[in-house]
């Protein structure tokens, strides 16, 4: 009842949706997974991740920088979205590479404070 409520304003302060993602919730029928880790492949695969720069840096929904706050690899992953041609290790690539950036730029930054 708390989310239809606040999905009928377009708002989600529990969630944190975008309101054009927001739908009342009235009718099933109702699934569910357990994506918990040990039962899911993808427990620990966030599938989209946070947006972030080439540097690592995290972003707002409106492109903004988080100041200070970095994420690479599989927390900000842009490989298999849709959960379709994952296979392990899929991440090391982009976590190391990214991770450099990020480390590179986390360090210039605390330099320049």
């Amino acid at each position: 009842d708390r989310y239809n409520a606040y999905a009928a304003r377009g708002a989600a302060p529990d969630f944190h949706k975008q309101p054009e993602f927001l739908a009342a919730q009235d009718n099933g029928p109702w699934g569910e997974f357990d994506m918990s880790l040990g039962k899911s492949m993808y427990a620990g695969f966030t599938l989209g991740g946070l947006a972030t720069s080439v540097d690592g840096q995290v972003l707002r929904d409106d492109g903004a920088v988080v100041a200070g706050l970095y994420a690479v690899g599989a927390c900000a992953s842009n490989i298999a979205q849709d959960g379709k041609g994952y296979a392990s290790g899929t991440q090391l690539g982009e976590g190391s590479f990214f991770g450099r950036r990020a480390g590179a730029h986390a360090a210039a930054r605390a330099q320049g404070m």
